[in-house]
């Protein structure tokens, strides 16, 4: 009999990253809730878990900062980590309240919730409760135990948190978008194996740093054009090693294996003060 995975995920349970978790790795893994998102990272350096699970980018919101930090950060334990798949998570957010809490929203005083969920509900929020005062807190599943507390608060979160916390849904499907989806990286040490069947787009995700001077940024750019690469994404981030030096985070579709890929990738290392790929994987289409 097989041993059950081990996946390290941004606790507590019944957060959306918990339930990201379940949806890759299915209900029959072990799921270890972390503190942090590095607690995350940690956890899958040192061996304690098989892989990770890390929200990296919200449609709505933006990119999660702490998760690309991480792949920044110089410990030498984390330099060999790697990408090995992503999911996207459709993120719908619902109205909480505990069974003795408020019974319609006039009732309603203080909403609880993570500033993620706030921030995507906050159009329906300001039309239907324009009078109640917002609170952040740590996690969806913490906004559901306070809501429990406080019989004239409510709380944001999934239906997993609705059901493992005993709230019932007031109003569902609250967030402002049915676009709203947050995508998750899967980390660990295992490299890209190909699945028979499977559809996708082959994606590569690399970091890099510039040189200091003028069109450094054009002229990476002009090397992911000239092997015909698709960059999906590219973003900067503060290296915190030394003011104004930044590291660019790029997406594009290809696998270094790949001819045109392993010469843009040698030319970028040229082009650089230094490039890592951290991982590869198949895309939903």
């Amino acid at each position: 009999m097989n041993q059950a995975l081990k996946i390290a995920y941004l606790g507590p349970s019944a957060t959306y990253s918990h339930e990201a978790a379940i949806k890759q790795f299915g209900p029959d893994a072990e799921f270890l809730p972390m503190r942090s998102i590095p607690d995350v990272f940690f956890a899958t350096a040192r061996g304690e878990v098989d892989y990770g699970i890390v929200p990296v980018e919200n449609s709505l919101e933006g990119s999660v900062t702490y998760t690309l930090d991480m792949f920044a950060r110089p410990d030498p334990e984390l330099a060999n980590l790697t990408i090995s798949a992503e999911l996207y998570l459709p993120i719908i957010t619902n109205l909480l309240v505990g069974p003795n809490g408020p019974q319609n929203l006039a009732d309603i005083q203080l909403v609880y919730s993570h500033p993620q969920p706030l921030a995507q509900s906050r159009g329906w929020l300001l039309n239907n409760l324009p009078h109640v005062e917002f609170q952040e807190v740590s996690s969806t599943a913490r906004a559901a135990e306070m809501a429990l507390e406080n019989p004239r608060a409510a709380a944001i979160s999934n239906r997993q948190t609705a059901e493992q916390y005993g709230l019932r849904i007031m109003a569902p499907g609250i967030q402002d978008a049915d676009f709203n989806q947050t995508r998750f990286l899967i980390i660990g040490f295992q490299p890209y194996e190909a699945v028979a069947g499977q559809n996708g787009r082959a994606t590569t995700a690399i970091m890099l740093s510039i040189k200091d001077r003028v069109g450094a940024l054009h002229a990476i750019t002009s090397i992911f054009m000239k092997y015909g690469l698709n960059m999906n994404r590219i973003e900067s981030r503060p290296s915190k090693q030394k003011a104004w030096d930044y590291f660019f985070f790029i997406d594009f579709n290809g696998y270094p294996s790949q001819p045109n890929v392993a010469e843009a990738l040698q030319e970028l290392n040229n082009e650089t003060s230094w490039v890592k790929v951290l991982g590869s994987w198949l895309r939903e289409i």
